[in-house]
């Protein structure tokens, strides 16, 4: 699962607030741990437990002082421990028990209360004795040493500074990496996208953006890239638009021409006075009613052609049975068609499924696919038509047995002016717009169209209508 920038941010600053004195605390216990065994540490703890083992003795048997071998065989064994001296005295001064046996003045030592005395060697420390509320005397605890106590403090400062500049140094250090981590991700899609806009700006739309995170400038670095492939689809499809109405313009003109010339030759003709008889005369108005009629499919191809590539074609749609509906526009068909040389096939019942329709544009898909299937078969010609359901969709195929298209034109067979053939030829007629004007119908009803054809297997241009269910949903 990949993190959003507002979630990795506040990691981030949780990491940068905790991760030190996560490592402060870590870095203090093991300091602590180092101070606890250091050996002079330990000395000095011990002493100070001796000391203290030594004034609550004093305080507690102090009532036997007087008695010196008494009070010096609890004394002695604690002041062996360290190897020390311990002298008490009353509150004027007075020597009243001293655990060695050389005599040493410490009247200048106690005048002050609870002092601290230091030497190059000698350690002493002064407390006053408390029987209740009353202040009974002063212990005098020497001590000859080869650390002093501001050693032992400077040592313990050494070692908790360590930690605090260890703490710093990893708060440096999360700040460093967590803010190279966090503009990294930031800057990296930023500088995608602006690449991306200048090579936009240089018309230049065949790139990909790289950064596909799913965070949110990777779903904007997606977002642009959506908008970059629309655009360029649009703009591809914008070009070939103009290509199309650039050929359309030289096709229109070539078709127009084409009639227009002749029924000028045949009238010029008729003006001077070439139809002898009465049978020519009325051959000549025959092949100007052809040309004519002629323009006016061009025109009425032309005109629609138009109004789907504008999107202003309307459709009538309504519900029909499918049987009944193509059984009706095959029986029209088969009425225009009974002079021609080409034999209409009703292959099996038709289907008979619900469907929504405009019925006339279907009937004009039906007419263009048969009429362009007319041009392109011999003498026995044969065109078959079945409806069959496949799913949820109604399939109309149309099959001829006429020459067949090659494998590299099939494609394209529903591009507007393609008629299959390298040079364009006119020989088999028509405008080169029926099949691109199918198209356009049968996806305006939600379904789709297509061929299937061998060069002299004859051709199947097949189409979908997407079929109503029973409750009344496609």
């Amino acid at each position: 699962m990949r993190l959003g920038i507002r979630t990795r941010l506040v990691i981030a600053f949780a990491l940068v607030v905790i991760g030190p004195i996560v490592s402060t605390f870590i870095m203090m216990n093991i300091m602590i741990n180092k101070l606890d065994r250091d050996p002079e540490i330990v000395k000095f703890n011990s002493l100070n437990q001796s000391f203290q083992k030594v004034i609550e003795t004093v305080e507690e048997n102090f009532d036997i002082i007087n008695n010196y071998e008494a009070f010096d065989s609890l004394i002695k064994p604690i002041v062996e421990e360290f190897d020390g001296r311990v002298r008490i005295m009353d509150p004027m001064a007075n020597i009243l028990y001293d655990s060695s046996e050389l005599w040493h003045n410490a009247v200048d030592e106690a005048l002050a209360p609870d002092t601290t005395i230091f030497s190059l060697t000698k350690y002493s420390y002064s407390i006053d004795i408390k029987i209740g509320q009353e202040i009974v005397g002063r212990v005098i605890i020497d001590y000859d040493i080869n650390i002093m106590p501001v050693d032992i403090a400077r040592k313990v400062v050494y070692h908790f500074s360590g930690s605090y500049v260890f703490g710093l140094a990893t708060l440096i250090l999360f700040i460093v990496i967590l803010s190279q981590t966090i503009s990294r991700s930031i800057l990296v899609p930023l500088k995608e996208l602006n690449k991306a806009t200048e090579s936009i700006a240089e018309g230049n739309l065949d790139f990909a953006i790289k950064y596909k995170r799913n965070d949110e400038l990777g779903r904007l670095c997606q977002a642009f890239d959506t908008m970059r492939d629309k655009l360029k689809k649009s703009i591809e499809k914008q070009m070939k638009s103009e290509r199309q109405r650039k050929e359309m313009i030289g096709v229109i003109s070539h078709d127009l021409r084409t009639p227009i010339s002749s029924i000028k030759g045949y009238v010029e003709a008729l003006q001077d006075g070439m139809a002898r008889d009465e049978a020519q005369f009325k051959r000549y108005l025959q092949v100007i009613k052809d040309k004519t009629d002629r323009l006016d499919a061009l025109i009425d191809d032309l005109f629609l052609f138009s109004q789907m590539d504008l999107g202003r074609l309307k459709m009538d749609f309504e519900i029909m049975d499918s049987r009944a509906m193509l059984e009706d526009m095959l029986h029209y068909i088969s009425l225009d068609w009974k002079d021609s040389h080409i034999e209409i096939i009703q292959e099996l019942p038709f289907a008979s499924e619900k469907v929504k329709v405009d019925m006339k544009r279907i009937a004009q898909v039906m007419d263009n696919i048969m009429q362009n299937a007319s041009r392109y078969v011999g003498g026995n010609g044969e065109i078959r038509v079945s409806a069959v359901r496949e799913g949820d969709e109604l399939i109309i195929s149309i099959k001829d047995n006429g020459i067949g298209i090659d494998k590299e034109d099939l494609p394209y067979i529903f591009d507007i002016f393609y008629r299959g053939e390298k040079s364009r030829s006119r020989n088999y007629g028509g405008s080169g717009l029926g099949l691109a004007i199918c198209k356009s119908i049968i996806e305006d009803h939600g379904g789709r169209i297509w061929a299937e054809s061998s060069p002299g297997q004859g051709t199947t241009i097949s189409f979908s209508l997407p079929i109503i269910q029973n409750n009344g949903l496609e």
